[in-house]
């Protein structure tokens, strides 16, 4: 882990969160079986808080993963929806 001070006014944007992406995956007992994931969209919440304590306690014993929904602004003809990992680790993460 490295911290550091920063600039704050180093940013071009800011944008508050509209909505979450949060996937439950269910790890098979049999290793022969493929994993499983219910993907959910979390939208209508204050901050990630709710999200996190909502995800936690649905999971059960599934892992899960919670990213920020974002849309890229670069230009309007070309927005496309993309995700930034807040919590866990894709189990199909090749890195």
């Amino acid at each position: 882990m490295q911290i550091r001070s920063i600039d704050p006014r180093d940013t071009q944007w800011e944008v508050d969160a509209e909505a979450y992406r949060v996937h439950f995956w269910d790890r098979p007992t049999d290793p022969e079986q493929m994993l499983t994931c219910e993907e959910t969209r979390v939208s209508g919440v204050d901050d990630v808080s709710q999200v996190l304590e909502w995800a936690t306690s649905y999971a059960g014993d599934r892992d899960v993963v919670v990213y920020l929904e974002v849309t890229s602004s670069l230009r309007s003809s070309t927005r496309r929806p993309g995700l930034v990992r807040l919590l866990g680790q894709d189990p199909n993460a090749t890195t």
